[in-house]
């Protein structure tokens, strides 16, 4: 038929599908998702070396040359998505989180480029919400995975609290040495564990 425009389904990994799915991100209570630009480099690389945010990781400071670079090879990517965790309000910037290595044959992806500024650390379980329903709803994903450094334990202890469940532990894994818990959230678990977890979901605590 003229005219007849077929779209893809979410679930595909190509750049048009990538597009399309941006054009639709999740809002939580405080928090909204956009897809990481250029012009965040700066705030990334400040956040990438700070000695505590940084801390687990990179062994080597981040230069402004080297994010922007990032950001132009992740721009041709179908298989990643990152995004920055802004204030609704404020447009402040909370954190930046990612889906990345997604494989839609097997229906899986692996959070990464996690950081929370430290002024959104109550925001932390908003911003994953945001990216679970971004995976699981929007893009049909049936497990996401997320790696942490054993000695993390702020972050392991978290992702416990939220139900992640334990899929695996690399012994001696990541670059210094210590082991790497691979933990994984599926589909079927998110509903039920976010309703457990939906106090920390805060209702409008922006300053």
């Amino acid at each position: 038929m003229a005219g007849h425009i077929e779209l893809e389904p979410s679930g595909s990994c190509t750049l048009s599908a990538k597009a399309e799915n941006l054009k639709r991100l999740p809002e939580g209570n405080n928090l909204v998702l956009r897809e990481i630009q250029l012009e965040d480099s700066a705030q990334i690389v400040a956040w990438r070396n700070d000695p505590v945010l940084g801390k687990f990781l990179t062994r080597e400071r981040l230069t402004l040359a080297q994010q922007e670079a990032f950001f132009r090879g992740y721009q041709a990517r179908a298989d990643d998505y990152y995004f920055i965790a802004e204030f609704k309000r404020s447009k402040k910037p909370a954190g930046s989180i990612a889906l990345a290595n997604l494989d839609f044959a097997t229906k899986r992806g692996d959070v990464a480029r996690l950081i929370v500024d430290p002024g959104a650390r109550l925001f932390l379980a908003e911003i994953f919400d945001l990216l679970f329903s971004f995976a699981f709803v929007q893009l049909g994903l049936s497990v996401v995975f997320a790696s942490v450094q054993s000695k993390n334990v702020a972050s392991k202890n978290f992702h416990i609290r939220l139900g992640f469940q334990i899929e695996k532990i690399a012994p001696k894994a990541w670059w210094n040495g210590d082991d790497v818990i691979t933990f994984r959230m599926t589909r079927e678990d998110y509903p039920r564990l976010k309703q457990a977890w939906s106090a920390l979901l805060l209702d409008a605590r922006e300053d």
